[in-house]
């Protein structure tokens, strides 16, 4: 089948979507990445600043994001642009919201013969949008969490999936790593309260300017926090350099229990994940012997300490870690079941 996946393309940003393409080109399908990132000039600089600046006469609000030019408008464009061009016989949008409308549903299928759409949400709880009215614009709808779902139309389906590809480990002698703990991470409020610990627990941030910028008069946090962040060869790099990767939800696992993806990543590339407990983590991992996991800042900074001191407890782990991940879903399995709901109709 030709099939066409909108998300964002671009290594700055999380690779799922690079991650999924090859998925599904390992099933035997024909695949092209829609980026859906780009912006216009006038949306960045005229349109963005009096949007942001709360000027929001109906025809200035229309204009900003729905117009030719604005946020999601110009997404549009090049949408239907590349579906003239791909003419793919399905469309998988990652990460909508409000992106598409329904006259665009009926557009994509009528005018550039999309027999079936598939729409994905792959961003966390803490995100809030109308879930169950956007599922409504496509023919299945999946998301990673089911925290304010109320519509049968909307299937759960995790976004961690293992991509060998991308993160596998190089450095199989464990001694060589430093023994020091990594974040990899943007800001968010919620990260922002375990600051205090990852300082106490001596634990280097990678993660966004947002970290700078949230803590420019905190001298003490600041030699901790790398600016840049850390992403594609170079994150493999960092992972198979140190001895325990570090993940902390950007939502509060107590409103749904799903994973982000770095549950996967770390393991693959031979660090110990330390990762805070979700009940879709104790799902993939024995929790003690292939991975541990803290519920609270007190107790993330006793587990580096302990294992920093028991170095062969966290070498045993992290190698029952990296053969467990390799025997989880890959990006394959998360392809076909994507697409377990379209009967592919005979040519």
């Amino acid at each position: 089948m030709r099939i066409l996946v909108s998300y964002f393309f671009d290594e700055q940003y999380i690779p799922l979507g690079f991650s999924l393409l090859e998925g599904l080109r390992q099933l035997g399908h024909e695949v092209h990445g829609f980026d859906c990132t780009p912006e216009h000039w006038l949306w960045r600089w005229l349109l963005k600043p009096l949007h942001s600046a709360g000027r929001r006469l109906r025809l200035s609000d229309q204009l900003a994001i729905q117009g030719p030019f604005g946020r999601q408008g110009y997404k549009r464009h090049l949408l239907f642009a590349e579906l003239q061009v791909f003419r793919p016989e399905v469309l998988i949008v990652l990460r909508a919201r409000d992106y598409l409308r329904i006259e665009d549903m009926q557009r994509i299928k009528s005018e550039f013969g999309v027999r079936h759409t598939i729409g994905w949400n792959v961003e966390g709880p803490n995100v809030p949008f109308a879930i169950d009215q956007e599922a409504l614009l496509y023919d299945d709808y999946y998301s990673m969490h089911q925290c304010g779902v109320h519509s049968s139309q909307v299937q759960r389906l995790p976004v961690c999936a293992v991509d060998s590809r991308r993160y596998y480990c190089t450095e199989r002698q464990f001694s060589q790593r430093l023994m020091q703990p990594v974040l990899v991470s943007g800001w968010n409020a919620r990260r922002q309260q375990w600051l205090s610990a990852l300082i106490d627990a001596g634990v280097p941030i990678y993660g966004s300017k947002e970290w700078v910028r949230h803590n420019a008069d905190n001298a003490q946090a600041l030699p901790y926090i790398h600016p840049e962040g850390c992403w594609g060869e170079a994150l493999t790099r960092l992972y198979n350099r140190v001895s325990i990767g570090l993940n902390i939800q950007g939502w509060d696992p107590q409103l749904d229990g799903c994973c982000n993806l770095r549950v996967f990543d770390i393991p693959a590339c031979g660090a110990l994940l330390l990762a805070e407990y979700s009940e879709e983590l104790a799902e993939y991992f024995s929790l003690g012997a292939e991975a541990d996991s803290f519920r609270c800042p007190e107790e993330l900074i006793d587990k580096v300490n302990y294992y920093q001191r028991h170095q062969d407890v966290m070498e045993r782990m992290a190698r029952a870690g990296f053969s467990r991940v390799q025997r989880l879903p890959t990006y394959a399995d998360r392809a076909r079941q994507l697409l377990a709901g379209y009967d592919h109709p005979p040519d």
